[in-house]
């Protein structure tokens, strides 16, 4: 009888127990549940957004091939708008921005893209597209012949990766400027930062005419 007894108040006390904890115990259990399935949908979620923003990036590209076509400059316009609407949380948003500047370049739009590109250096935190940004501003203040002020954006490039790169467009503003002895001595600059395992023709080529010159 004792034994059976114990049950029956082992029994009694998970009653009163469940009766005074088991609401409780239920909501937690949907809780986690809920936010395990509420995780997933929306990893999901993400999934799908960035391959969306990747699937009209991709379309980006492709228009940007050839600029001189119209239809090609309107999807341009229409898909970096887009990226940059309702993409804004991916790194495709700032690419695309980086294409519509292009586009504005292309149009001789110079003050309009040098407005996005500085828009989008400041919207965003990471250095390398910082970078690339600041790259491109000088060149279109160069196209302006704004060569103080294009010099004066390039040092703002600070990334040890993209040496190479400031000091090559530093070269070629000053040799728009005439000034040949600075412009050697970026573009040596620009090779020493490059090394002896990366080609780059193009710079090489800059630098004999220099000093055949």
């Amino acid at each position: 009888m004792s034994e059976l007894k114990t049950e029956e108040e082992q029994i009694e006390a998970l009653k009163q127990w469940w009766k005074k904890y088991g609401t409780i115990l239920l909501v937690a259990v949907v809780i986690v549940v809920g936010g395990y399935f509420g995780w997933q949908a929306w990893q999901r979620s993400q999934a799908t957004h960035i391959s969306e923003a990747s699937a009209l990036y991709q379309n980006l590209l492709q228009a940007s091939g050839d600029l001189s076509d119209k239809d090609n400059q309107k999807t341009v316009a229409y898909i970096s708008n887009q990226l940059e609407k309702d993409y804004s949380d991916t790194g495709y948003a700032m690419l695309g921005q980086l294409i519509a500047a292009r586009l504005e370049v292309h149009n001789k739009d110079y003050d309009k893209a040098i407005s996005d590109l500085e828009a989008a250096a400041k919207a965003t935190d990471d250095a390398s597209f910082k970078a690339i940004a600041y790259v491109r501003i000088a060149r279109v203040l160069a196209q302006k012949a704004d060569y103080a002020k294009a010099l004066a954006t390039l040092d703002k490039v600070t990334e040890p990766q993209f040496l190479a790169q400031r000091e090559e467009t530093a070269g070629d503003i000053y040799l728009l400027q005439g000034k040949r002895s600075e412009a050697r001595a970026a573009y040596e600059k620009a090779s020493k930062a490059l090394g002896n395992k990366v080609q780059h023709p193009l710079l090489d080529i800059k630098l004999r005419d220099l000093v055949k010159g």
